[in-house]
């Protein structure tokens, strides 16, 4: 009998229109947590934190930012293969999660299979800098006298594997550059010893920190990556204008929102608009801008054909040199 009445008061609810006890509600009905695989005060969670005020706003709901630094991104992606596909756990991701996979042998944070996009946000151009001792007037001199001295001269990273360590060797292999590399544990102190002079020439793919160098004449802006040139350094070509035999060339890092495998569609729409109408924002774009960043613009779709993309070539180049996380 009292699984008859059960059925009858939610059959007589359902007749006056009322929703099911069940019923979903509608996205996003609370806060979202936000990982960012870095340390809070990088060129990540710097964007982020400008981006996602803007984003927060426009879902009306709160957006939690957790930073979960190391294993160059992956601890942060563990935590988002773990959670639920509900859209209240997300990423923040960079060009690491396409890297950093192949360097820790950590084939379950693939991100063609373990993560879907919710939207692609900005792209970041690496910029080749140079000590002040250096002759080279720009690029295409540049690595003339690279090749003319193979060995010679002395290039800084961000790390073992970094995205500015695989654009090096990426450039080294097109051209036939040997050098030796000197890696440093970030971006910061890799621009502080060239800048001293103690290494020829690096790639770095933070604005913020770099421009202080560049505006006291410490370092030397020769070229970026991308294939355009960036606005926040407009009288800097590209290599892809500079340097003949890398017409075309395009690379650097980029930032993505990710999700867990599986999450509903509606709710990667949801975001993905979210994202987009942050992006026109004009405070959020002068933010970018001063960054070196650059709208992306492309549809969720798209963004997940890149990031399979970048996957398929950086683990290739690890692959290729032999790479792995010290």
């Amino acid at each position: 009998m009292i699984k008859k009445t059960t059925c009858a008061v939610a059959l007589a609810g359902l007749a006056a229109g009322l929703p099911p006890a069940h019923a979903a509600e509608p996205y996003p009905g609370k806060a979202i947590t936000l990982i960012i695989g870095f340390a809070p005060g990088g060129p990540t969670d710097a964007i982020g934190r400008v981006l996602f005020k803007k984003v927060s706003e426009e879902l009306k709901v709160p957006i939690v930012i957790e930073n979960r630094p190391g294993a160059g991104g992956n601890i942060g992606a563990q935590e988002l293969l773990r959670a639920r596909p509900d859209g209240y756990t997300l990423m923040y991701g960079t060009s690491s999660i396409t890297t950093a996979p192949a360097l820790f042998d950590r084939k379950d944070l693939n991100p063609k299979t373990a993560f879907v996009a919710a939207g692609c946000s900005v792209a970041v151009p690496l910029i080749l800098l140079t000590s002040k001792s250096l002759t080279a007037a720009n690029a295409q001199d540049f690595y003339r006298q690279l090749k003319a001295q193979p060995g010679k001269y002395f290039m800084g990273s961000s790390g073992n594997g970094s995205i500015d360590h695989l654009v090096a060797m990426d450039i080294a292999a097109k051209l036939g550059l040997k050098f030796q590399h000197v890696p440093y544990k970030g971006n910061g102190p890799a621009l502080t010893d060239l800048a001293g002079g103690n290494t020829s020439f690096m790639y770095s793919g933070s604005f913020n920190s770099a421009m202080p160098f560049i505006k006291s004449g410490q370092v030397k802006p020769l070229a970026v990556t991308s294939r355009n040139r960036s606005e926040a350094l407009p009288d800097v070509p590209s290599l892809s204008e500079s340097v003949p035999s890398l017409q075309g060339y395009d690379a650097g890092t980029w930032q993505v929102l990710l999700a867990p495998k599986g999450t509903p569609a509606p709710i990667l729409e949801k975001l993905n608009t979210a994202l987009q109408a942050a992006m026109k924002d004009a405070a959020v774009l002068e933010s970018l801008r001063f960054q070196g960043a650059v709208v992306m613009d492309k549809t969720p779709a798209q963004c997940q054909d890149f990031i399979d993309s970048e996957y398929d070539r950086w683990s290739s180049t690890i692959d290729r040199l032999g790479l792995k996380a010290q």
